[in-house]
């Protein structure tokens, strides 16, 4: 294989923090030399799971804590970390939160809906997420019926879920007519909390009607179109709705929701935008792969671009990366009663994303309050001595050490990348007061890590 192949400890760092949230020095010396697809193999070795957190038939502020601590546990976890986060990217991209949906368990089920499927066939997990009771809710599927038409899942599954509003080259994806013709076919997914908990199709709600969606084009569907039979067995593809989401190709005769999926991929574990080569290579491996997502991933996590300056430093960290990854690195101990109040202040409720169209990532994460919100948390960790605050942390001092070396091994134990410059900047406000006593211990080196974790560079990604 060849030399570039094999990661050294600096491609460690990268892919651990953006395939999961951050590691330890020790999981970082494990990556170290492995080739890059046996690293991704290894991420990949997990078994789809129905794990599910805590919910509760109402909402309330603890019982959404208990849920919110459970999913962060399972996230720090090195065994879940490429499972989780992708749990976590389904969250935001197929939102649902408790600002709508006031019981928790459906939430917690459909968490546990995309640790199930969300490795697997993106076609299955399209399936899950269209009859989910938390999305039904949210998006106003149970409210869609026969006589009563309600477009939004309908619109949002086109405009943010599968295909975009408009191909690359600004060219309408779909009309207002293909709107109202997927609200029709998605009629008839119902659930009753009282009577009938789970989700059904019931037959009176379901229009069977002829439908047409994107009339006039190749891959133009009609008939009568739905998704599932009131037996729960899927409509057959040639009047399958969600299958002409698949079927679906733009100006150019290039697979839509194939691009769409690896543009929004990419941006999550590489780089906010992608090169139109790079999207058709990504596309057409995922295509190959029968729409497989961890087949997506293994080519994207591998690929010569993933590895890239750019992808190392391009995407502020979501307020999850952040906490997670300080906690691991520094082998901080916590209650981790703390962190869903901490998270709120840094703009990421788990559970309850903003709108329809999940968060706004980007430079929005690092806005003036929400960056205050991090030096606070990373106040709270470096000064963490009895777990009172929620945090134990005890930075070790070895013997003989100076402020260079201390400055070194705290860059090293957080794998931060600074300036000449900075670290100067770090090692002379090490090097004051009385190195070495008690005091300098708890005020500088303490404050040193604090410093660290408030840097611009430990930010970003």
């Amino acid at each position: 294989m060849p030399a570039t192949d094999l990661l050294g400890e600096r491609d460690a760092w990268h892919l651990l923090r953006r395939a999961g949230f951050g590691a330890h020095a020790g999981d970082v010396a494990e990556f170290a030399g492995l080739s890059r697809a046996e690293a991704v193999d290894s991420l990949l070795a997990v078994k789809p799971s129905a794990a599910q957190g805590p919910g509760a038939t109402m909402f309330g502020t603890q019982a959404l804590e208990r849920l919110e601590i459970w999913w962060l546990r399972r996230m720090a976890s090195p065994r879940y970390r490429l499972q989780e986060k992708m749990v976590l990217f389904w969250h935001d991209h197929f939102p649902s939160g408790v600002a709508v949906i006031n019981r928790l368990e459906s939430l917690a089920e459909q968490n546990a809906m995309f640790r199930l499927h969300g490795l697997g066939p993106f076609r299955d997990l399209l399936h899950q997420v269209t009859r989910n009771r938390a999305m039904l809710e949210y998006l106003d599927g149970r409210r869609n019926k026969l006589g009563a038409v309600n477009e939004n899942y309908g619109r949002e599954l086109m405009e943010l879920f599968t295909l975009g509003p408009r191909d690359e080259d600004g060219n309408d994806n779909y009309l207002q007519f293909d709107v109202r013709g997927f609200a029709r076919a998605l009629t008839g997914f119902y659930y009753d909390d009282v009577k009938k908990p789970f989700v059904y199709m019931a037959e009176t709600r379901f229009d069977s009607a002829n439908k047409i969606v994107f009339a006039g084009r190749p891959f133009q569907k009609n008939g009568v179109l739905g998704v599932e039979n009131l037996d729960g067995t899927s409509f057959p593809a040639a009047t399958n709705v969600l299958d002409a989401l698949f079927a679906h190709r733009d100006e150019l005769d290039r697979p839509t929701l194939a691009r769409f999926m690896v543009r929004k991929l990419w941006a999550w574990f590489a780089t906010p935008s992608c090169d139109a080569a790079l999207v058709t290579e990504l596309t057409d491996a995922f295509v190959a792969s029968g729409y497989v997502m961890s087949e997506l991933i293994r080519t994207l996590l591998t690929h010569d671009a993933f590895y890239g300056e750019e992808a190392r430093s391009a995407t502020p960290k979501t307020p999850v990366e952040f906490v997670i990854q300080a906690l691991l690195a520094l082998g901080v101990k916590t209650s981790w009663r703390e962190l869903p109040r901490h998270l709120v202040q840094m703009g990421m409720q788990l559970f309850d994303p903003p709108g329809v169209e999940g968060w706004q990532h980007g430079p929005a994460w690092l806005a003036a309050s929400r960056y205050l919100s991090r030096m606070a948390l990373a106040q709270a960790i470096a000064s963490g001595r009895s777990g009172k605050d929620g945090f134990t942390f005890r930075p070790s001092v070895p013997e003989g050490a100076t402020p260079a070396s201390l400055v070194d091994g705290a860059l090293s134990q957080l794998g931060l990348e600074v300036s000449a410059a900075t670290r100067q900047r770090l090692i002379d406000y090490l090097s004051g007061g009385s190195f070495g006593s008690e005091s300098w211990y708890e005020m500088k080196l303490r404050g040193l890590y604090a410093l660290l974790l408030s840097l611009p560079e430990f930010q970003i990604h």
